[in-house]
């Protein structure tokens, strides 16, 4: 987002840009022509990232970049990237049952373990729209949602022994694992911004450590249930 920052307002001529992009703040100070010079500070809340916009954003700049645009038309594309419409729930839901049976099969499961993670996958689904609909904290979701995952595939194993509990759980809680800050988190060290890649790196180690604290309750409340 910086880099793209820096060449979008040196394709349009501002002079003495400077801008600081953290994983929840932008802060951003510039010297139009003929003006003032003008600083800006903006938070982001703490939001899903919607690729379909990151490319429009993306298009956008390198459009800039080549001379292909002017201000006017600049904005006016800015704005139908933020007009991109998300993806509806159903297809996400869709994606993530599609998600967790094939990653369950890429893990090292069967044909029998695709259908018992698709199903946790929906569960994950509906766990995570329904307390993102409440607001609720994303850790707690996490855990609630490894929870049920495990709790589901632990009693089917249970029920028909063919199953592998693991690699059902396994492919359903890839669909919850935090890969994009991960990767954005060691980008961002790797290019010497300690700050905002220890921030995604502490965001992603929350996730994953609550995802592994569902999946410790979901095994232990199996066992206490006589499924495990």
């Amino acid at each position: 987002m910086q880099q793209t920052m820096e060449i979008m307002a040196a394709s349009l001529g501002v002079r003495d840009f400077h801008v600081y992009v953290l994983t929840n703040g932008i802060f951003a100070s510039a010297h139009l022509p003929d003006r003032e010079a003008v600083s800006l500070v903006r938070h982001v809340p703490v939001v899903s990232i919607h690729l379909g916009r990151v490319e429009a954003v993306n298009e956008l700049s390198r459009e800039l970049a080549a001379g292909k645009l002017g201000v006017i038309e600049a904005e006016q594309r800015l704005q139908a990237a933020r007009a991109v419409p998300r993806t509806g729930p159903r297809l996400e839901t869709l994606a993530c049952i599609v998600g967790s049976a094939g990653f369950a099969y890429l893990f090292g499961g069967t044909l029998a373990d695709m259908p018992v993670a698709a199903v946790a996958g929906l569960f994950e689904a509906l766990v995570c729209r329904h307390f993102s609909k409440h607001g609720i904290n994303r850790m707690f979701t996490d855990i609630v949602a490894a929870l049920c995952c495990t709790l589901w595939a632990a009693a089917v194993q249970a029920v028909l022994p063919v199953v592998n509990a693991n690699a059902a759980i396994i492919g359903a809680l890839m669909v919850l694992t935090p890969g994009v800050a991960l990767t954005m988190g060691v980008r961002d060290i790797l290019n010497g911004d300690y700050l905002s890649g220890s921030i995604r790196l502490l965001d992603a180690l929350l996730i994953a450590g609550s995802i592994a604290g569902g999946v410790v309750l979901g095994w232990i409340l199996a066992r206490g249930l006589g499924v495990a």
